[in-house]
């Protein structure tokens, strides 16, 4: 019943498909849907009317059960003497610790149960998402309107938007530089400028956001060569779950939406400089305590990095646009700009724009304790605030010279000039920002919180907040929930987006532990289950469409 329920589901939001017929791997991936919600809500039934059902549910007889392995009746029984008291008394032991050795199976039953439960749950809110996301974009359901591009609109929000967070100011124990609230609150505001110089298309702050996105893409550099270089992030595990996190999304939207890979060149670009950071501390990992020797693979890294971008531009093609399986994630064809024959310019722009922040990004991470060293110092007061002056007053000439020369210039002047001048402006803003102790100290929630779900926000802005222009489309318009009035519209949309993107981060990490868990076995064991599952969908899909012949599901 439940798996007919969801089929009729999907075949109902895909009567509603506005962009020609649907792919094959879209019939598969609503079967696997189909088959997730069905699960799910058979789980659902079971919980609520199997043996967990009452008084206590799961998650409350997981928190109360007792868990205690030892067993002392036993012994106390084999030592005890022929006093039927004693005996009376060991039986009342023994009884007792029966009673509690089976409460502990119990909990250890019923917590196994809850975490195939979590699962299945984060399945079936992943599902429901991905149908949200289809109905928002690909069907007209929900109508759609222009966008309004009006400087004030823009500038009006975002001054009461940083005057809110200014509410949330919030202290650490900690005083060290760059903690992991001060980079979500970086992440956090520069993401929420960034959707809305898209929501705006307020294009005067192009400039900007080249450099939020290196910002981004500095934080991969600066992040990845922390955790490798304590070595113990050398695991397969640890891998597979990082790329889970960053591709998950991308390569589900993509499947459900039938959009290519590199529109959302986020996730790509992300993927391959952590990978490229991964491979170069992985080059002597065992000396990675050296600073020379990490200084010669950084060299090394920046050599094959100007080979690879800045070189023949045949190099660049033989890496990405010649394997069979990295082609097709890297190509990309824009509807909009059909001009672009090169099905490689996309990506080679993209990632070519910050080929190298990611790179200062890892100097910065091998210095990090320098850094700490001179803002930390144990001198007088007088020292300290001459030292914190100069760092500023150099901080700020600096910027000053970058914005004069290079900010200024218009969009296609800057590209030239961006990534070979990025790390001017990153550079200051993490000397401004942490250059007193009451800095580092104090933080904006609202911006950390936001943060933490940047991959999220940038890629249901696409499909939930505004409305591409169709396959591979660009977000143009903005959908409408509650016509003829702007504002409200634009709070209830941003209401609904942000929640989901909440709650899809956070099923991520649901799905990300079970799918990925500590033992290696387990994980192949899941891998060839998931495999196995993938095509038997993908051989369902193929009977369907030979023996249901529909318009629109071919």
């Amino acid at each position: 019943l439940s798996l007919s329920v969801s089929l009729t589901c999907c075949l109902k939001l895909g009567s509603l498909h506005m962009y020609g017929d649907h792919s094959q791997l879209q019939i598969a991936a609503a079967i696997a849907c189909s088959l997730i919600l069905a699960t799910w809500a058979v789980a659902e039934a079971c919980n609520q009317l199997g043996p967990h059902a009452g008084d206590m549910q799961g998650y409350e007889l997981a928190s109360t059960a007792e868990v205690d392995p030892v067993i002392v009746g036993r012994k106390v029984a084999d030592d005890a003497g022929p006093d039927p008291e004693v005996c009376q008394n060991v039986d009342d032991t023994v009884e007792k610790e029966e009673a509690k050795e089976g409460m502990r199976r119990t909990s250890v039953a019923v917590q196994a149960w809850l975490k195939e439960h979590v699962s299945a749950w984060a399945g079936a809110e992943l599902c429901a998402i991905l149908a949200f996301l289809y109905l928002c974009d690909r069907t007209a359901v929900l109508p759609e309107g222009p966008k309004v591009r009006d400087p004030k609109y823009f500038w009006g929000l975002w001054a009461v938007i940083v005057i809110v967070a200014c509410f949330t100011i919030r202290k650490t124990e900690e005083s060290t530089p760059l903690s992991r609230e001060q980079t979500d609150e970086w992440k956090g505001w520069m993401q929420i400028m960034f959707l809305m110089y898209h929501y705006f298309e307020e294009k005067e702050v192009y400039n900007a956001i080249r450099v939020y996105i290196a910002a981004y893409v500095w934080m991969t550099g600066y992040g990845n060569f922390f955790l490798y270089r304590k070595g113990k992030s050398f695991t397969v595990r640890r891998t597979a779950q990082m790329l889970f996190r960053l591709n998950f999304l991308g390569l589900v939207v993509c499947v459900v939406l039938r959009n290519e890979y590199m529109l959302y060149y986020i996730c790509a670009m992300h993927t391959l400089f952590t990978v490229f950071v991964l491979m170069a501390m992985f080059v002597f990992h065992t000396m990675n305590s050296l600073y020379t020797v990490l200084w010669v693979n950084i060299l090394a890294t920046f050599a094959a990095t100007v080979v690879l971008y800045d070189g023949p531009d045949y190099i660049f093609r033989l890496v990405f646009g010649t394997l069979p399986v990295v082609r097709p994630l890297f190509a990309f064809h824009d509807p909009l700009h059909p001009e672009f024959k090169d099905e490689m310019h996309e990506f080679h722009f993209r990632s070519g724009l910050d080929r190298y922040i990611w790179i200062f990004g890892m100097i910065c991470a091998l210095h990090y304790n320098h850094f700490a060293a001179l803002l930390q110092l144990n001198v007088s007061c007088a020292r300290r605030v001459a030292i914190q002056v100069t760092l500023v007053l150099m901080a700020l000439a600096c910027g000053a010279l970058w914005w004069k020369y290079a900010f200024q210039l218009d969009k296609y002047a800057y590209n030239k000039l961006h990534p070979f001048t990025s790390f001017v402006p990153l550079s200051a803003y993490l000397i401004l920002r942490n250059c007193t102790e009451g800095l580092r100290k104090r933080y904006l929630y609202l911006f950390a919180y936001m943060g933490r779900t940047t991959l999220e926000t940038y890629i249901f802005q696409f499909h939930i907040w505004m409305r591409t222009t169709g396959l591979n489309g660009s977000p143009k318009k903005l959908l409408v929930v509650v016509p003829g009035s702007y504002w409200l519209n634009f709070a209830v949309l941003t209401a609904i987006y942000i929640f989901v993107s909440i709650r899809f981060s956070h099923l991520t990490g649901v799905l990300r532990d079970a799918l990925i868990p500590s033992s290696l076995r387990a994980m192949l064991w899941i891998s060839v289950a998931l495999l196995t599952a993938g095509g038997l969908c993908w051989i369902l899909s193929l009977v369907w469409t030979r023996s249901i012949p529909m318009p629109g599901l071919r």
